[in-house]
């Protein structure tokens, strides 16, 4: 029974560090992302993505009058291949966003986590304004967004917890069946 006592505070205190960077990696949902939008004043949609967006302070976003920045905007939908005249339209990496509802809303939560899990991405808002060629970052982009979405690591250290919590009462049922067992024998 002391082994068994043993072995699972060896256990924890070896997942310990991974469930701690897990935690602390995981803590903020858009740590690191970056996410511009291109407005007109007096746009409702806009209003309500924008008033969604700052209810996440970790979101670096940035917010961009057309009336004060058409020429980048016109640069970026040749670039990304956007047509049309409806806005907003967010970019998020090298993916673009059109208009505001739950459907686009849901779409940008998915590529927030794309772009979140991997450590840098280009960022073609800042090729484009500095008269770069954004060809290879809009790839490089489009590569990172169309990886299967990973696991959420919080999600996995909770199942390891679990499964090792549920061996190790597995263990001690089974000791203590084994212990009873001997001494119905005598």
């Amino acid at each position: 029974m002391k082994k068994i006592l043993f072995t699972s505070i060896v256990l924890i205190l070896l997942l310990f560090p991974i469930v701690s960077k897990a935690v602390a990696t995981n803590s903020s949902y858009y740590d690191g992302v970056k996410i511009y939008v291109f407005y007109e004043e007096n746009s409702e949609n806009f209003e309500q993505e924008k008033q969604w967006l700052e209810e996440d302070a970790s979101i670096m976003k940035t917010y961009l009058n057309i009336n004060e920045n058409s020429e980048l905007l016109s640069k970026v939908k040749d670039a990304l291949k956007i047509g049309g005249n409806k806005l907003p339209i967010t970019i998020i990496g090298s993916t673009y966003f059109i208009g505001f509802d739950e459907k686009v809303q849901n779409n940008m939560k998915e590529a927030v986590e794309a772009y979140k899990n991997v450590e840098e991405y280009g960022d073609i808002i800042e090729k484009i304004r500095n008269n770069e060629d954004a060809k290879d970052v809009i790839k490089q982009n489009e590569e990172i967004y169309k990886q299967p979405g990973k696991f959420n690591t919080v999600f996995n250290i909770i199942l390891i917890i679990v499964v090792v919590c549920v061996v190790i009462l597995v263990i001690v049922k089974s000791l203590k069946k084994k212990k009873t067992s001997t001494k119905s024998h005598h």
